[in-house]
């Protein structure tokens, strides 16, 4: 008892020296009661917003807000004693981010304390400010999805007056009136508590009274569909009739909702939607997500995407992310629901390695960064740390902390912080209450620090002794940077067993360490982390040379025919130029693979494909004069492209990625689709758009890892689920 006491208090001492400095201006949400009127064939809006504050602690003079500087102000009003000052002026952006604003300010009486609570009373008009859309003069096209009518209003649209503080802005709750046209329905965060379409328009009424970041206005001419798992309502709003459509999201909602809840806790919202977009996206907010008109309908996203955009609703959307710290959000949310489904599916090793590969093929020296400074992905290497590496990251603290303790922090981190904002020391400091032991080393080395451990097993010597054998392992960490600290699985064969004992070995922070491992019967072989549990730089013999390699690499060369048709090599070029890391574009007559460096190589008739072709026969790849020869399946050049990516013959450290079509309508097609399959080593498409036939990896080798010490097959078993329940 009295130690649990201790970790409660050593708890709150902890969050509250983890507490953000939002609250030092603000301890209760402020609230918004706005009243909008959309106009779609002018882009306009008639808004009027009275804001209630509750600044007594508010030591400055001033309270300032921001809107967008299309609006012109009608009214700014202070409904309390005394002389209120106000003053309007331009925002300018240095950096031409933002979109322009003005600036309200208001000045309390002379000699008066700020009130319990302020309400301030806004009225204007003008061109609103879409932030995903421009603001054209009549509705635009989308290819394929006929017009645009679509509406998407958030913070960064300034559509209502957002706090200027130098702390951050607080979180609101809010009643959200809006006023539409009748063949427009308005989705935002809360409780629809009306709509009505009395006298023409439609009047739409939503409460939230749950503190959120922000503030949502989606509108579209949606058809809507309606069901409900326990009190939560479930909606489905589609741009055309597709009932199955619907019932399929809907029972997948209530089939992910019942799973997450058994798991962390209740789902915080009364509803939960699937909104249509005509745009592709693929955005998650508190109790509804935004998915593209064709995402919808891959049959895949709604057992992929569609999950992630429902736990965000946990985190993220539930629990918000301190943006003072690092995005903790993103690697949580996929490491609970990409990882977790394909885990349960028996493929959760395959997903972490996927996952070291994306670490290996797209950060380098330059473009990485700490987990801790993570806040949005916007690439490729950013994607591998916020969300590769700290998923690999939190299945190391649950090897560290054990899954019984992983399951019941997370939980409680949940429970505490829901609508507030967190950072890692908040989730850090749950960690420890439940583990009963300081993580600040854990958390410092993986989370605040940059690179990774490159592990090899340099040595292994075995000790019979009555009735057990003593395995000793030389484990080495080669990797210039700092060292690391960790558990590790580790897989040992032995007589006698039919599959390997599982044993988790402690990893000091040592460049050469010994561990040791006990086995009943004669050991037969060895590896280190058997199911990719361990965050690392993998040895390049571990992983096949993929198309994603090719991407990553820190500056690639294009290899150019010098004979083909005059089409093909402007498509050529025009796929090359489109290449980020493209550092020099060359002749095949000129290029001889000695460049530290990857490389594109185009065309069929490329000469220094020639190079390619002694390892492409290791692999069972053919070429011949009138098609390909690959896995024992013969493909006509005619109709057809190919990607083939191997090893640099003379820098197998750096890839090579040849490209074969004699189409040139293909070309734009593979461009758009190659980033998409950035995990394969091969790939055959047909037609001109095209349409992918054929996808797989070439072999690997994990012997820097593993030893073996008698002849014979070592399979390892599949990996135990994390856990006993699955979705529905």
């Amino acid at each position: 008892m009295m130690k649990r006491l201790f970790l409660f208090l050593f708890l709150s001492l902890s969050l509250a020296a983890a507490a953000p400095v939002w609250a030092d201006s603000f301890h209760r949400p402020v609230n918004h009661k706005l009243s909008v009127t959309l106009d779609p064939d002018r882009h306009h809006a008639q808004i009027e917003d009275t804001l209630t504050l509750y600044p007594n602690s508010l030591s400055a003079d001033t309270l300032s807000f921001l809107l967008h500087a299309d609006y012109q102000i009608q009214k700014v009003e202070v409904p309390h004693q005394g002389t209120w000052k106000k003053q309007i002026e331009p925002v300018g952006d240095p950096e031409g981010v933002a979109p322009p604003r003005q600036r309200i300010t208001i000045q309390k009486p002379n000699g008066r304390k700020w009130p319990d609570f302020l309400q301030v009373v806004f009225r204007y008009q003008g061109r609103y400010h879409d932030a995903l859309r421009p603001a054209p003069e009549d509705p635009a096209t989308v290819p394929g999805e006929g017009t645009d009518t679509g509406i998407f209003l958030s913070a960064e649209s300034y559509f209502y007056p957002r706090l200027d503080l130098q702390s951050g802005e607080p979180l609101m709750t809010f009643a959200l009136g809006v006023v539409t046209p009748r063949d427009l329905k308005v989705i935002s965060q809360g409780k629809r508590i009306r709509e009505t379409t009395q006298n023409g328009p439609r009047h739409t009424l939503w409460q939230c009274d749950d503190p959120m970041q922000e503030i949502y206005i989606v509108a579209d001419r949606y058809i809507e569909y309606a069901d409900r798992y326990q009190d939560v309502k479930l909606y489905a709003f589609l741009r055309t009739p597709d009932e199955a459509l619907a019932q399929r999201y809907l029972d997948a909602a209530k089939s992910y909702i019942r799973f997450y809840d058994r798991l962390l806790g209740e789902y915080p919202f009364v509803k939960f939607a699937m909104v249509e977009n005509s745009l592709q996206t693929g955005y998650g907010m508190p109790s509804f997500t935004l998915l593209g008109s064709r995402i919808i309908r891959f049959p895949f996203i709604l057992n992929t995407s569609y999950p992630h955009e429902i736990l965000h609703n946990w985190w993220g959307n539930g629990v918000y992310v301190d943006p003072s710290d690092g995005n903790w959000s993103e690697g949580l949310t996929a490491y609970l629901s990409d990882h977790l489904l394909q885990q349960l599916e028996g493929n959760g090793a395959d997903y972490r390695f996927q996952q070291l590969i994306k670490y290996l093929n797209y950060v380098n020296r330059h473009n990485e960064i700490a987990i801790a400074q993570f806040t949005s992905r916007h690439s490729m290497a950013s994607q591998a740390i916020g969300y590769g590496k700290w998923l690999m990251v939190l299945n190391m603290l649950r090897l560290e902390v054990g899954d019984t303790i992983f399951w019941e922090a997370l939980g409680d981190f949940y429970f505490t912080q829901r609508f507030h904002r967190a950072g890692f020391e908040h989730l850090r400091a749950h960690f420890e209450l439940y583990h009963g032991e300081s993580l600040e080393t854990f958390f410092r080395q993986w989370v605040e620090t940059k690179g990774a451990p490159e592990l090899e097993l340099t040595h292994t010597s075995v000790e019979p002794f009555p009735d057990t054998y003593r395995l000793t392992l030389e484990i080495k960490q080669k990797q210039a940077g700092p060292l690391f600290a960790f558990k590790m699985p580790v897989a040992v064969w032995y007589e006698g067993a039919e599959k390997p004992h599982i044993e988790r070995v402690q990893v000091d922070a040592k460049a050469v360490q010994h561990a040791t491992v006990f086995v009943p019967g004669e050991p037969a072989a060895v590896m280190l982390d058997p199911y990719y549990d361990v965050f690392r730089k993998l040895d390049r013999n571990e992983i096949p040379a993929s198309i994603g390699q090719t991407y990553g690499d820190g500056k690639a060369v294009a290899v150019m025919p010098s004979v083909s048709t005059r089409d093909l090599i402007e498509g050529f070029h025009g796929f090359a130029t489109s290449i980020d890391n493209l550092q020099d574009m060359v002749l095949d007559q000129v290029y001889a693979f000695r460049d530290p460096a990857a490389a594109w190589v185009f065309g069929r008739h490329n000469m220094t494909a020639r190079s390619l072709l002694p390892t492409l026969a290791e692999y069972g790849v053919f070429p011949g004069d009138y098609g390909i020869t690959l896995n024992g399946q013969f493909y006509l050049y005619e109709d057809h492209s190919f990607i083939f990516t191997v090893p640099n013959p003379e820098n197998p450290a750096h890839s090579v990625t040849w490209v074969i079509t004699d189409t040139a309508a293909a070309i734009p097609g593979l461009m758009r689709k190659l980033p998409h399959y950035g995990k394969y080593s091969y790939l055959v498409f047909a037609g001109s758009e095209p349409d992918n036939l054929l996808k797989g990896l070439w072999s690997a080798d994990r012997s820097s890892l593993m030893t073996t010490l008698s002849a014979g097959d070592h399979p390892l078993p599949p990996e135990p689920p994390l856990i006993d329940t699955r979705p529905e």
